[in-house]
């Protein structure tokens, strides 16, 4: 199959890079040393170091030299600082322009819509808050303005065995717990890009969230008592409820999420 490379082989990047060799697709994945770059090869992952910055690129030419398809995979907030990410973004598809690939798949993230409460999907207009969504949302534009075809990939919150936010919330106190959670399992995450990878000319935005919504209240308190964690404290507080809805992708692909179910 076409050349594909992950710009960014972290946590998901990774593992769909694995998911892909796995499925006989032709892929490359890229980090930012030369001791990740090992840990790819120790994958079976041709393995390129490439870093970006506002400034200048190291290695991205030969990452991309032989690429039909480039997916974009790197987060706002590592290797650099988040005010800077639409420039970096900028400077990558200027070291586009002189390539051979004809799509790019480009992780984004939920948190675009911003945090007021209503229902959202992907005709709703973008609202950013922080630095990361603002830059995310340039980044974007930048993308979908540029002449190589491309898919936007709007993710919800990320998790899997082995990744969970309750472990970041020990001892904290986690507001609106009658609000909705806006989630997504790796599965299913992996699933849905290799869906966009299997139909060329599909592009435009995608959310990637699980219609599975339960409340702040009941997922923490249910990973607390599985991981055995102590007991999480929610402040008293008026919900708020926001929904980000992700069946468009089910409606124009094969896909279907399969974790219905994130209480597991």
């Amino acid at each position: 199959m076409d050349n594909i490379g992950i710009l960014g082989c972290g946590w998901l990047g990774l593992s769909l890079a694995i998911n892909l060799k796995n499925k006989e697709y032709s892929v490359c994945g890229s980090r930012t040393s030369s001791q990740g770059v090992l840990e790819l090869e120790k994958k079976g992952i041709k393995g390129f170091k490439v870093i970006m910055n506002r400034d200048k690129s190291e290695g991205i030419k030969p990452f991309i030299s032989n690429l039909k398809t480039l997916i974009i995979s790197i987060p706002t907030k590592r290797n650099f600082n988040p005010h800077n990410y639409s420039k970096t973004i900028k400077k990558l598809l200027e070291a586009l322009d002189s390539s051979k690939i004809k799509r790019i798949i480009f992780f984004s993230s939920s948190s675009i819509y911003g945090s007021k409460e209503g229902f959202y999907d992907e005709s709703s207009s973008p609202s950013p808050e922080t630095v990361s969504a603002k830059e995310l949302l340039l980044s974007e534009e930048l993308i979908r303005k540029h002449n190589i075809s491309s898919t936007i990939i709007r993710l919800g919150g990320l998790i899997g065995e082995d990744r969970n936010p309750i472990f970041n919330l020990i001892g904290k106190d986690i507001k609106n717990p009658k609000g909705k959670v806006n989630f997504i399992h790796k599965t299913d995450a992996i699933s849905g890009i290799i869906s966009i990878l299997n139909d060329e000319n599909l592009n435009g935005i995608f959310n990637f969230i699980s219609p599975h919504h339960p409340t702040r209240e009941i997922f923490y308190n249910f990973f607390s008592e599985k991981f055995n964690l102590p007991k999480p404290n929610f402040k008293n507080e008026k919900p708020l409820i926001r929904i980000i809805e992700g069946n468009k992708i089910s409606k124009l692909t094969p896909f279907n999420y399969t974790v219905n179910n994130l209480l597991i």
